[in-house]
């Protein structure tokens, strides 16, 4: 259960260890994401196939992460794993881009990091949850 928090929360073991809860800025989760695309990069390649492997799994763990509702803006503190995220405004708009259940936000998303996407790109998550729209 730990590593499907993780999913949406990595900082969540950080979390635990210290015995708070953390209030991530969309920046510093932005942050982590390009972390993430250049560790893609290095292994796929700066090529487009490598650019497209990582733009897909970089997207797979943004269908993810959008459920995450910032510590900042919940009126109850802790947040339980299981409940899903309402529909909210965050406090600036990359925290409300984060924040969209839309796959085209998502790749939005990507494309701040890896940049423009091909002709025809599309984007349907493979677990297929309930928590996303197209």
């Amino acid at each position: 259960m730990i590593g499907r928090g993780a999913l949406v929360k990595p900082w969540v073991f950080k979390e635990i260890e210290e015995r708070r809860v953390w209030d991530i800025s969309a920046t510093e989760r932005l942050d982590m994401m390009k972390e993430f695309a250049r560790f893609g990069l290095e292994h796929w390649g700066t090529d487009s196939q490598g650019v497209n492997a990582t733009r897909r799994y970089l997207l797979e763990w943004q269908s993810f992460l959008h459920r995450y509702i910032p510590a900042g803006i919940l009126e109850v503190l802790p947040q339980r794993m299981n409940d899903r995220p309402p529909a909210f405004v965050g406090r600036n708009d990359l925290e409300t881009l984060m924040a969209s259940s839309q796959a085209r936000d998502w790749i939005k998303l990507s494309e701040m990091i890896l940049g423009p996407t091909p002709e025809g790109f599309t984007f349907v998550p493979k677990h297929k949850s309930n928590s996303y729209e197209d």
